[in-house]
């Protein structure tokens, strides 16, 4: 079963921040070594298109990732350790349809 990952940033200290990015990397090198992770979505070049106009992306959506487990419930206890969830951060699992 493939799923998506979309990761939410929340407020991390200005004291922390160095640390966490490190942190986010190694956990998703973990999950593509693992053999979890499929496709990494992450970084600059984020736009935002509307009708009537495309703007930079503000919002607080920083990456996505294409992970492929067994089930639901094994997709949702891989993101226990994730980096982020000390500060705020939040990942909303969709499941691909059709798969």
């Amino acid at each position: 079963m493939k799923f998506l990952f979309v990761y939410r940033g929340g407020e991390v200290p200005d004291n922390r921040l160095d640390r966490n990015v490190d942190e986010l990397w190694r956990w998703l090198d973990n999950l593509k070594e693992d053999g979890y992770e499929k496709v990494r979505f992450a970084g600059s070049g984020r736009k935002f298109i509307s009708q009537d106009s495309i703007d930079d992306y503000s919002g607080d959506i920083f990456g996505v990732s294409i992970i492929e487990a067994d089930s639901l419930e094994k997709a949702m206890s891989l993101t226990q350790n994730w980096p982020e969830l000390q500060y705020g951060g939040m990942i909303e699992i969709l499941e691909a349809i059709g798969d």
